[in-house]
């Protein structure tokens, strides 16, 4: 420290002898000053200016080291940026490149250099590169660009090319410019241009119309088979709420649907009968799905016309009711037929028998004392009589019980007596309200379905219990056969099963009725039969 204050003393002194000496150097000549001075005053200044060039030498050579370490940095920084930089002078040749750029083209810096960069550039884009480089050199401003590039194994990658003209200390004008490798942004551009491409072509080319609600029920997109369908342009579709398709009396309840749909997350699938501006109507299936874009929740429904299906539907429900009422006719006349042969079968085989067996009896009484042998075949007649006779009530019994003609309840209770002799098993009746008012062609149909029902028990059930109820419900007539037997799985019962309930429920459903069976395995089965009692069914015939 002391070293300094001492160095910075003498200084100080030889600074103002230095003054003092230039000042008598400005009013006399330099030798006639120095001259004057004593020689060990002139060493001393002498040693102070040399101590002075001396630190000037040490300063300039520290700037000197600063500015190398700088410029040491700046190449650095220049040669391993991350982006490529390069120098073009005004006709394009490379003047200057980072290794970047080098390792970004493939090719090494020395080998770049005063080369021309438009070579680098593919074919098609050399156009584009020239106007753009004329532009800057033109305007004295900055650009960008996007290029194709080719390394020098052959491959094609993208950059963006930002450049801006500048002029050197000669006044050349000169682009300095920065390369950014954008190939993945590219592939990723082109793979969402074809992603676009693909969804525009489905939505586009698509057989059923797509549409595209937002959480208000307005609609914002739709494709060309939705406006079609809706009969309405496209500017007044914009301008339109989903339910507002739908007829006024029904707004409401589309509307609450839709909002319904759209707050449980769960789609929905709804029939519509829509009537377009022209007057025509049309039905229409509504697959609607709620979905989310960004942070806005919207519906978007396929809409498919089944104006066709529906046609073809109801054709083949008519066609399918034909058939239904085709049988119930077969099924009417079958009993209409039973019914006159059983009556006949009754009325004139049954009479026959009866007179038969009246002159068998005269002729055992007149003869049978006189001739032992001949009383003995005349009983043997009489038992075969009887058992004609027999036969003969069972025929009429299968083509048509005679309690059928009392009405449902007494044939139904004529079941319950007959089928205990065939199978040992109980079978009891429970009436809870006897029906009133029931026709001939409803006291048969559930007459035959109480009777498939206890046949099938008799088959397969292995009961040891059967009870039939017979109740009156509003307009309906209700029966229920219920067994404790094996029971079964209604959907795979055995075939030979299957025709009979198939045959129960097709006399149900013929007269707007229907059966409902329910059974599982080692629970027993329980045979449901409701049927209206004065819905008229048509093809009937007055005297079925």
């Amino acid at each position: 420290m002391s070293n300094k204050n001492s160095l910075e003393t003498e200084r100080r002194s030889a600074a103002t002898m230095r003054a003092a000496v230039e000042d008598r150097i400005a009013t006399g000549s330099p030798d006639a000053v120095l001259a004057q001075r004593p020689a060990k005053e002139l060493l001393h200044i002498l040693q102070v200016h040399q101590i002075e060039l001396e630190m000037q030498n040490e300063n300039l050579r520290q700037a000197q080291l600063a500015l190398e370490e700088s410029r040491d940095r700046y190449v650095n920084l220049y040669d391993f940026a991350p982006l490529a930089y390069l120098t073009l002078d005004a006709q394009g040749m490379i003047f200057e490149i980072n290794l970047t750029g080098a390792g970004l083209l493939g090719v090494e810096r020395q080998k770049l250099i005063r080369q021309r960069f438009a070579r680098l550039i593919v074919e098609d884009d050399r156009e584009h590169w020239n106007h753009c480089f004329r532009q800057v050199l033109i305007d004295l401003d900055s650009c960008r660009c996007e290029l194709r590039l080719r390394r020098s194994d052959g491959s094609v990658f993208w950059v963006q090319m930002d450049f801006i003209c500048q002029k050197d200390e000669n006044g050349a004008e000169g682009v300095r410019a920065v390369l950014s490798d954008i190939s993945a942004r590219k592939r990723s551009e082109t793979l969402l241009q074809e992603s676009e491409e693909k969804f525009h072509a489905i939505f586009e080319g698509t057989l059923d119309g797509i549409v595209l609600v937002d959480d208000s029920g307005m609609i914002v997109d739709f494709n060309p088979v939705f406006v079609q369908q809706s009969g309405l342009s496209p500017e007044r579709l914009r301008q339109t709420r989903i339910w507002e398709l739908r007829p006024a009396d029904q707004f409401k309840l589309a509307e609450a649907r839709f909002f319904s749909v759209l707050e449980s997350g769960v789609g929905g699938v709804a029939e519509v009968k829509y009537k377009k501006p022209d007057g025509s109507v049309i039905y229409i299936e509504f697959r609607s799905t709620p979905i989310q874009i960004g942070n806005k929740r919207y519906l978007q429904s396929i809409v498919r016309d089944i104006t066709e299906h529906k046609s073809r539907e109801l054709e083949l429900h008519n066609y399918q009711q034909l058939l239904r009422d085709m049988a119930a006719n077969s099924a009417s006349s079958r009993e209409a037929e039973s019914k006159r042969i059983a009556r006949e079968v009754h009325d004139e085989l049954g009479q026959l028998l009866t007179a038969l067996r009246m002159d068998i009896s005269l002729l055992r009484i007149e003869f049978g004392e006189r001739d032992p042998l001949l009383k003995s075949r005349i009983q043997d007649m009489l038992a075969l009589v009887d058992k004609s006779i027999q036969g003969v009530r069972d025929v009429t019994a299968n083509l048509r019980p005679t309690a059928l003609n009392m009405g449902i309840v007494p044939a139904i209770a004529w079941l319950c007596d007959e089928f205990p002799e065939r199978t040992r098993t109980a079978c009891t009746l429970r009436v809870i309200s006897e029906p009133l008012g029931l026709d001939d062609v409803r006291t048969v149909a559930l007459f035959r379905i109480a009777q498939e029902s206890l046949t099938n028990i008799a088959r397969y059930a292995e009961a040891t219990r059967v009870e039939i109820t017979v109740d009156q419900s509003g307009d309906d007539i209700v029966l229920e056969i219920q067994d404790d037997g094996k029971g079964f799985d209604p959907a795979v019962s055995p075939e030979n099963r299957s025709f009979g309930l198939m045959g129960m429920r097709e006399r149900a459903i013929a007269l707007g009725g229907k059966v409902i069976i329910d059974s599982a395995p080692s629970e027993g089965t329980v045979v449901s039969v409701r049927i209206p009692i004065f819905q008229v069914c048509p093809g009937r015939r007055a005297d079925d």
